[in-house]
């Protein structure tokens, strides 16, 4: 049987372990006149304690990123289920568990393994101290180069404890992990704006300068209600990551050229207008992203949308 599939854990364990000495007499201690169960025969079991969704993984998301040293760290944590703690130190091993997860994707098409060469994890020993029941361990996430549409899968198996009294989680020994890459350009940005209606009335005080959110589609794409001011339609940019560009003035930093859709026929891309080269993002030297856009809508008459926006 798919291990992931198991409906009872080993804290299900217990509990049945709890109800059948209720029903048991010579399971039953008396204490101060309260009858309490007896614990005497329970075993001893570690295991990830981090209760998995009803797919059967945990998740951790990091940010998408360009910069191949950058790291993003996430913690886990090993447990001892048992009514009583330990009056020792318990080692537990951890390992990638790169069978779990094939198996996994087999069952379930559409997810991947995470690349090994993304984490910094292979196998680990950690220490439950005497008298605790729990101890975390870290692992570093490379993010850079992974796609935001990819569904990545990796898994990590208790192999090993120190102590022979100590049994491995049959259920939760192992503990499968999604791994989410947000859209690089997903955040929070200024917006300068520039609107001329019917090509020459300048309406940008009408437009917000507030906070505004582009969203995650896929690995290229993001959304905006906000391209042309007012109107509030959503618009669709996609990024062509595939032809990356130097840009004039700014060392170093890609070019990426973008296009948009908008939510009127009427919307046209604009690659050159008032002298300018438009619809373009790049990436600063802060990591930060800028989108330079715009647009005309003919409707009355040419509406020009020529904006920044800066990522804050």
């Amino acid at each position: 049987m798919n291990t992931f599939k198991k409906i009872f854990v080993s804290i299900t364990a217990i509990a049945l372990l709890f109800l059948t000495s209720c029903l048991d007499d010579k399971d039953i201690n008396e204490f101060n006149g309260v009858m309490t169960p007896d614990f005497a025969g329970t075993p001893y079991v570690v295991d990830f304690n981090e209760m998995p969704t009803s797919a059967g993984y945990i998740k951790r998301t990091f940010p998408g990123t360009t910069d191949p040293s950058k790291s993003y760290s996430a913690t886990f944590r090993v447990n001892l289920s048992s009514p009583w703690k330990l009056d020792k130190d318990l080692v537990v091993t951890v390992a990638v568990d790169d069978a779990a997860a094939n198996e996994y994707i087999a069952d379930n098409p559409g997810f991947v393994l995470f690349p090994n060469e993304k984490h910094d994890f292979t196998t680990t020993q950690v220490t439950i101290p005497a008298g605790e029941r729990e101890v975390e361990f870290t692992i570093n996430f490379h993010t850079a180069g992974l796609s935001a549409d990819d569904k990545y899968i990796l898994g990590l198996s208790i192999t090993a404890v120190d102590n022979p009294d100590i049994i491995i989680s049959g259920n939760f020994g192992t503990q499968l992990v999604k791994v989410g890459v947000t859209n690089i350009f997903h955040g929070s940005y200024t917006l300068d704006a520039l609107w001329l209606y019917k090509g020459t009335v300048d309406y940008s005080a009408y437009c917000s300068t507030d906070d505004i959110l582009l969203g995650t589609g896929s690995s290229r794409i993001v959304t905006c209600d906000y391209t042309y001011p007012a109107w509030g339609l959503t618009y669709v940019i996609t990024v062509d990551l595939d032809n990356p560009q130097e840009i004039e003035g700014h060392a170093g930093a890609m070019k990426f050229s973008v296009t948009i859709d908008g939510a009127e026929d009427a919307c046209e891309q604009v690659d050159d207008y008032n002298g300018e080269v438009w619809n373009y993002c790049y990436q600063d030297g802060d990591g930060k992203w800028h989108f330079k856009l715009c647009q005309i809508l003919n409707g009355s008459g040419p509406h020009f949308s020529a904006n920044w926006y800066h990522q804050n």
